[in-house]
């Protein structure tokens, strides 16, 4: 195996060159969790029309200033509705929140603030008036062609409403990526068969698949294999041929059954990383060939922590977007002595920081679940007091 480099040092291997995935069009009414491909622009000015903020009256200020904060009610002007005719001397109209505001007037009184007296009103204070109050300007958010949303984002509810907003009913996202999934091991049996006491249930690929498709839409394709060479070559060479990425489990180490590496330098070449300075995923291998592909170790927590830690910056920069992860500060004093990073289950407190949820081996992913996610901790040290700031991944 070659030499350990550090977890930083593997997913800058990772990220350097990945191709970037080609793009579709999709209707809006389909584009939810999608990868925005192209920005989305403004295609006329924010908003459109002087628009009204206030349910009340909308006048002119002097006008009303000078008669003593009395005028007539010409009619009411609701959202929605067209320039109205020219506001005769004296009046106001009755006008509703979102309305376009007439363009002989130039403020707007809510009703907390008047007294009816049909066909009139009263305004109490005349003196707090000033033009433009309550209204919304013509452009005061953005001017036609700003851009709205940058390319590289992920299409949620707030997206899809400015998508609306711009008449964006076709949208340019990134395509999915189809993913394959190989897992390897004599000793897995599927979910829907009972194992024998030397056997386990198969659960890599249904955790992968369920974090795919947590994470954004996929087309995922899942086969299992038995640790046979040939077998492990087929099953690579199909699925190299038809997919954009290809994750595989286990048989990445060192045992005499361990065909994966010289199954893929047979087809790819040596690879770019194998083998990582950090618990769990130490075994974690990469080939940048024409398909990415990862080799992951074995043990299901190994699988989840190398996929969230490695697979998913590499997702994101295949969809163009940037990758980032958040601070959190350690809640309570923890130690971790051999000199490896550490990715460290924590559970994370209302305000934030992070109570350590440490797992008794990377088969014990049971108790994976009442944690938020994982923190890693550097392998420079050994001992991480109350307040250490670590960067942190949410599981998802």
């Amino acid at each position: 195996m070659n030499e350990l480099i550090t977890p930083a040092a593997a997913e800058g291997l990772i990220l350097d060159g990945l191709p970037v995935l080609g793009t579709i069009p999709v209707p809006l009414g389909e584009a939810a969790r999608h990868v925005l491909a192209t920005p989305l622009a403004a295609d006329r000015p924010l908003p459109p029309h002087d628009r009204v903020m206030m349910d009340g009256i909308a006048c002119r200020v002097a006008e009303a200033i000078a008669g003593g904060g009395e005028l007539t009610i010409a009619g009411l002007h609701p959202a929605g509705a067209a320039e109205p005719g020219a506001l005769p001397a004296g009046h106001c109209w009755e006008i509703m929140t979102g309305a376009a505001l007439p363009p002989d007037c130039d403020c707007v009184v809510p009703y907390e603030e008047i007294e009816k007296m049909p066909p009139k009103v009263l305004i109490r204070n005349t003196a707090a008036l000033s033009a433009g109050q309550n209204i919304h300007s013509l452009g005061s958010d953005f001017a036609p062609g700003a851009e709205l949303v940058p390319a590289g984002r992920r299409l949620g509810p707030r997206e899809l409403a400015v998508a609306a907003t711009v008449g964006a009913t076709t949208i340019t996202v990134r395509r999915p990526p189809r993913v394959a999934i190989i897992t390897t091991g004599d000793e897995l049996v599927p979910p829907d068969q009972a194992p024998l006491p030397h056997q386990v249930r198969q659960s890599n690929a249904p955790s992968l698949a369920g974090a795919l498709a947590a994470w954004g839409p996929a087309v995922v394709r899942a086969r299992h294999v038995p640790d046979e060479e040939a077998a492990l070559g087929d099953a690579i060479d199909g699925a190299l041929a038809d997919c954009d990425l290809l994750l595989l489990c286990g048989g990445i180490s060192k045992g005499q059954r361990d065909y994966v590496r010289p199954v893929l330098e047979t087809r790819l070449g040596p690879p770019a990383l194998h083998g990582v300075a950090q618990r769990p995923g130490k075994p974690l291998a990469f080939w940048r060939g024409p398909v990415p592909v990862f080799a992951l170790p074995g043990n299901p927590i190994s699988v989840l922590v190398t996929f969230h830690r490695f697979v998913l910056p590499a997702l994101a920069a295949m969809h163009g977007q940037a990758w980032s992860r958040r601070t959190v500060t350690l809640a309570e004093d923890f130690s971790f002595r051999p000199p490896v990073a550490y990715h460290l289950p924590v559970t994370l407190t209302a305000d934030g920081r992070a109570v350590p949820a440490p797992l008794a081996n990377s088969g014990d992913f049971a108790s994976a679940i009442p944690s938020d996610g994982f923190i890693e901790l550097p392998a420079d040290q050994d001992e991480f007091p109350a307040g250490f700031a670590a960067p942190y991944l949410a599981w998802l």
